[in-house]
């Protein structure tokens, strides 16, 4: 291996589309490969290249714009290679990083200080592609899956989450429907006067796509699309304040153990929150609104899925069985109803 300039090789990951190993280099630094699985959540992957082109085009893109943002916040190297018999990504290697459970309350608050700063400029930087949605690639660049007047699509968002409050208040459910409805009828109302800018975004900010590292932090594999910058800056705040410690008992979420770390997850979202609005009390409600309105649809989402006859191998494994959901269900439920009387 010396011939080539390798030093060695070794497995650093398994997540649920890839086998991820690091290569280390004796003259250069060292890069990790990203191998592509044939079969995720129990079934085969069929080679669809315009897909794998679109997932990591768009990789690239998220990679090119948050390193503008912050210079090596990401891999500042990324390759890609498509073939039937074997997909993979060569990118920079970001670090090991530390587990959650090891960082103290200030260190975590720190860290997620940066990751709200690093977000701010990232979702006020103009992507450069064109539309949104999530993202598909044209044969030529990126561009967003819907093609619409962005204020046409803000009010079919913002009517959207009327609906899936109507759905749910008309569900055979037992809480408080008056605190719900008044509170999304007010952020509602709030919201449609005051359009956000549309960013591009991470879905996938969970912590195994952070590499937290002590004063340093960084962020791989992202999973991005075309969407409004504080309804993702309220995202990330669901995500630590609720979303990671709700879904502790699905079965692909229980190695994790997202709830026995509960207060370290939460206070990063602290940081989070104080790096993003950087002391605008305006900022701040509205991200809190649309951490509500995440809670409103992860709810009726549970409700919904509780309502199918059969739940696929993936749901399962995502979601859990049933039993998980509905009490799940509940704990989403509490949780709103809480989350609306403040």
């Amino acid at each position: 291996m010396e011939e080539v300039g390798i030093k060695g090789i070794s497995k650093i990951g398994e997540g649920a589309w890839h086998s991820v190993y690091k290569i280390e280099k004796i003259m250069e630094d060292a890069i990790v490969i990203r191998i592509k699985k044939k079969k995720a959540y129990g079934q085969l992957q069929e080679f669809k290249e315009l897909d794998l082109k679109t997932e990591y085009e768009s990789s690239k893109a998220y990679y090119g714009l948050a390193n503008q943002c912050s210079v090596n916040f990401c891999p500042s190297f990324f390759k890609y290679f498509l073939d039937e018999s074997i997909v993979f990504t060569v990118e920079s290697f970001m670090g090991k990083g530390r587990r959650i459970q090891s960082l103290n309350h200030i260190e975590a608050i720190s860290l997620g200080r940066k990751l709200g700063v690093f977000f701010q400029a990232m979702h006020g930087k103009s992507p450069g592609i064109k539309g949104f949605g999530n993202l598909v690639w044209n044969g030529e660049s990126l561009e967003g899956s819907v093609q619409k007047d962005s204020a046409q699509i803000w009010q079919a968002d913002n009517h959207y989450y009327v609906s899936v409050m109507h759905k749910l208040i008309a569900a055979d459910l037992e809480f408080d429907r008056d605190i719900i409805v008044e509170k999304i009828q007010t952020i509602i109302k709030n919201r449609r006067e005051n359009q956000q800018t549309i960013s591009l975004v991470n879905q996938d900010i969970t912590p195994e796509n952070i590499i937290f590292d002590y004063p340093d932090v960084s962020l791989i594999d992202p999973f991005p699309r075309l969407d409004f910058n504080l309804k993702y800056a309220g995202y990330f705040v669901f995500c630590y304040k609720f979303l990671l410690m709700a879904y502790s008992n699905a079965p692909r979420y229980q190695k994790n153990q997202y709830h026995e770390n509960y207060e370290v997850l939460s206070k990063i979202a602290d940081g989070f929150i104080d790096g993003y609005i950087d002391e605008s009390e305006s900022l701040y409600k509205q991200i809190m609104d649309e951490y509500i309105l995440w809670t409103l649809l992860e709810t009726y989402e549970h409700y919904e899925m509780l309502s199918k006859e059969k739940l696929s191998q993936k749901t399962v494994l995502q979601m859990g069985n049933k039993d998980i959901i509905h009490q799940r269900l509940k704990l989403c439920l509490e949780y709103l109803v809480n989350l609306c009387r403040i």
